[in-house]
């Protein structure tokens, strides 16, 4: 298949903002270099002209632009098609149904208060905490408790241990972290880690890869011409490490959050300590209680726009984390030679414990089905059909099947 030609705002806004799979990570905003789209109820909204149609940017249909349409995680190239490129330097590794990798693992936190807080095996938290005191990075990308809405997460630059373990666990309900990014660049921190779900990792491996020279048309002054490539770049560039999360779907917070849990269920929201999904719901209260809801109540109020996303394992980060089919214990799918080297450092200082996946026969089958399911089930975008070309599906490794 020949290269498609470089995609646009004008795309961007019809074929995925207006076409719903926008997967709300904000990304384009964070990029663009002339402020005209800003994040708004959770969709890029084009903001500089109000007079103008949605999708209209006079920059794009001017001097030229589109930094936007560059980073979008729902446009050519997708996760898939980007694979060859994150791995061309590392050398062979196995390929299987959840992407390519070095070694996959389970393990947990030997730290008694990450492991109180984190989610499963806290190993995600307890690398942060670690890499900080170690001076491995001086900033990680997470989602934050909203202080003023209770159990809602927001983006966040955290700069020390101590934030770190504050943030620890997840919602399940959509956050922005891309965006905190933009803390990043004002503080002038260039050594960031960045915890994200897939559709969060694919866009800043889009940054990382993009090729600055294609924004040279031969129409723009070298001022333009640097902005553009500071706002492609410039924000990936200070991502050192990316640590994926297990994901196939979240849950709006008004519905599940608000609609079910607070209104109907009567669970005040502030009274929430932490939320889990093992087959089941699990709600834990602030006062040591634990209430479970039926997966599929909570799947009544998923995201539409995550079935357009065919990336269960966060294939394009160093290291990918999740819980499935586990509990108290974190799955770990080393993907590139950093990654492998800061988790065996991780390990080598006894800050975790490990198990072999074999152990885990249950949580492996899990992965594997929600791999394939995820990318069997992305509905094909009706504009441009020929830039999507689904790859052969992988043949399981020996112990996959």
């Amino acid at each position: 298949m020949d290269k498609p030609a470089r995609s646009t705002f004008k795309q961007m806004m019809n074929e995925v903002v207006a076409y719903g799979s926008c997967c709300e990570c904000g990304s384009c905003v964070l990029v663009c270099p002339h402020n005209i789209i800003d994040y708004v109820e959770g969709r890029p909204k084009q903001t500089a002209k109000a007079s103008a149609a949605f999708d209209f940017c006079g920059i794009s249909e001017g001097i030229g632009c589109d930094v936007c349409a560059q980073v979008c995680p729902r446009l050519f190239p997708r996760e898939f098609q980007l694979e060859s490129e994150v791995f061309a330097d590392e050398e062979p590794v196995h390929a299987g149904v959840f992407g390519r990798y070095r070694r996959i693992l389970v393990a947990r936190t030997t730290d008694p208060e990450i492991r109180a807080r984190g989610q499963d095996g806290g190993v995600v938290t307890g690398l942060l905490a670690w890499a900080f005191e170690r001076g491995l990075i001086d900033g990680a990308a997470v989602s934050a408790r909203d202080p003023e809405r209770p159990a809602h997460p927001i983006p966040k630059l955290v700069t020390t241990r101590e934030e770190a373990i504050e943030t620890a666990g997840s919602w399940y309900t959509y956050c922005p972290n891309n965006l905190a990014l933009e803390q990043a660049e004002a503080r002038g921190l260039e050594r960031i880690a960045f915890v994200g779900v897939p559709c969060q990792i694919t866009p800043i491996r889009k940054m990382q890869q993009a090729d600055p020279a294609e924004l040279d048309n031969g129409r723009k002054k070298e001022k333009h011409l640097e902005r553009q490539r500071h706002f492609l770049k410039g924000f990936g560039e200070r991502v050192s490490l990316q640590i994926g999360l297990l994901c196939s779907e979240v849950f709006t917070y008004e519905g599940l959050m608000v609609e079910k849990i607070e209104r109907e269920m009567g669970i005040p929201l502030a009274e929430i300590s932490k939320f889990n999904v093992k087959g089941k719901v699990l709600i834990y209260r602030r006062d040591g209680d634990m209430v479970e809801m039926p997966l599929r109540r909570a799947q009544e109020y998923a995201r539409p726009e995550c079935h357009h996303c065919g990336d269960f394992s966060a294939e394009l980060a160093d290291i990918s984390c999740g819980g499935v089919g586990s509990t108290d214990w974190t799955i770990v799918i080393l993907r590139t030679r950093k990654g492998e080297e800061i988790f065996d450092r991780l390990v080598a200082e006894g800050r975790v414990e490990t198990r072999s996946m074999d152990e885990f026969e249950t949580s492996m089958k899990i992965l594997l089905r929600l791999a394939r399911r995820q990318h069997e089930r992305v509905p094909v975008p009706p504009a441009r059909p020929n830039e999507w070309v689904r790859p052969q599906p992988v043949a399981a490794l020996p112990g996959e099947g």
